[in-house]
């Protein structure tokens, strides 16, 4: 049995990028191996001032708009560790488990 989680690091501070980086995260979203399996955005660089907040990245990533599966997006800062373990929690309780084909 396999466990699947889909989880999706983005660069908070990096605004000129989240329509670019929305598309790339649908492609992956329409993968057939995918399909179904819960995501996890993490809203990395929270620690800097120019950071934008989780509201605003998940909107311009259009995450409002998925259907198909859970998803969640957690602000967090990989220098600090701040948010790390409350997406890993949210990982833990949504974990699907799908059979080996």
């Amino acid at each position: 049995m396999l466990l699947k989680t889909f989880i999706y690091v983005i660069d908070s501070a990096d605004r000129k990028r989240f329509e670019e980086t929305g598309q790339e995260l649908a492609e992956l979203l329409d993968e057939e191996k995918l399909g179904g399996v819960p995501v996890l955005t993490f809203a990395n660089k929270q620690d800097l001032l120019t950071a934008a907040p989780a509201s605003e990245i998940a909107e311009g990533l259009n995450l409002h708009t998925i259907r198909d599966r859970m998803w969640q997006i957690q602000s967090c800062s990989a220098l600090t560790g701040e948010g790390v373990q409350d997406g890993m929690n949210w990982v833990c309780k949504n974990i699907t488990a799908k059979k080996k084909q």
